[in-house]
């Protein structure tokens, strides 16, 4: 395994998208988890002279609550890293690195295991991203910490982690189903943007939850704040085992769908 991931860091490490991509993902995600508490603040100031009622604080940074808020705000940016894929495996076709890798002896499940590790890197790195700055504006933001309180919501992590690899794997097989980069980036921002919303708004609503991306998405629900609260309006604030099994099995499923084009398709 260690020398499948050492081959792909090898693809990585001199690609220049991939380090600005990189670079990119983590400004945006700082900049938006940083900043998101000013932002929320100037909103419901603006919102508060306005309303007849009073509008309550909302603490995005606070324990344990943060994990939930900084995985679901994360969660929009997953898209920067499902491009970073989509450039890898279509630079596999478009240099003929695959092709040499096959000749060389690595087998076509080696290179599927290789995609699937460096994959399995990136959304470990989401998550540390996430940690780390979860760490750091928790211990600033709340008062009463306690061990309890610092772990109480960090289930919402590994939720996130599998989030994120299942929408690689998305990315990933329309990469290695299109071999083109611009036309792959094209079809998942078309997917994901219009082709699944539309079918979502033409199926039932116990249907379209099972949506692939959708389905995904389902994984870290909107948080329940207090100002939601107020309106009456509650969403799941836990993982529900369901929404695990589904994504774990649409994963499951891209990958195999890749596997068995890999196995016929000519190199």
């Amino acid at each position: 395994m260690i020398k499948l991931l050492k081959i792909e860091l090898k693809k990585a490490i001199p690609n220049r998208a991939f380090w600005i991509l990189v670079i990119l993902y983590v400004l945006v995600v700082g900049t938006v988890l940083l900043g998101f508490q000013e932002f929320l603040d100037n909103v419901l100031k603006q919102a508060g002279r306005k309303s007849p009622i009073p509008i309550p604080d909302i603490g995005v940074y606070e324990f344990p609550y943060i994990w939930h808020n900084l995985t679901f705000l994360s969660g929009f940016f997953k898209i920067v890293l499902g491009v970073i894929v989509i450039i890898m495996i279509t630079n596999e076709f478009t240099y003929k690195t695959i092709r040499q890798n096959i000749i060389a002896g690595m087998s076509r499940m080696d290179f599927l295991k290789s995609k699937v590790l460096f994959i399995l890197l990136l959304s470990l790195f989401a998550v540390m991203l996430i940690f780390i700055t979860g760490i750091i504006l928790g211990l600033i933001h709340t008062q009463n910490l306690s061990f309890y309180v610092f772990f109480e919501k960090t289930i919402f992590l590994p939720a996130f982690l599998l989030e994120v690899f299942s929408y690689l794997c998305f990315a990933f097989m329309i990469g290695f189903i299109v071999k083109r980069s611009g036309i792959s980036i094209g079809l998942l921002l078309l997917y994901g943007f219009v082709i699944e919303p539309i079918i979502n708004y033409k199926l039932p609503a116990e249907v379209n939850d099972f949506m692939p991306l959708r389905s995904i998405n389902n994984l870290i629900d909107i948080p329940n704040t207090a100002l939601m609260k107020l309106f009456g309006v509650e969403f799941q604030n836990y993982i529900a085992l369901t929404d695990v099994l589904v994504v774990i099995g649409y994963t499951m499923l891209f990958l195999a769908i890749t596997y068995l084009i890999l196995r016929k398709r000519d190199l």
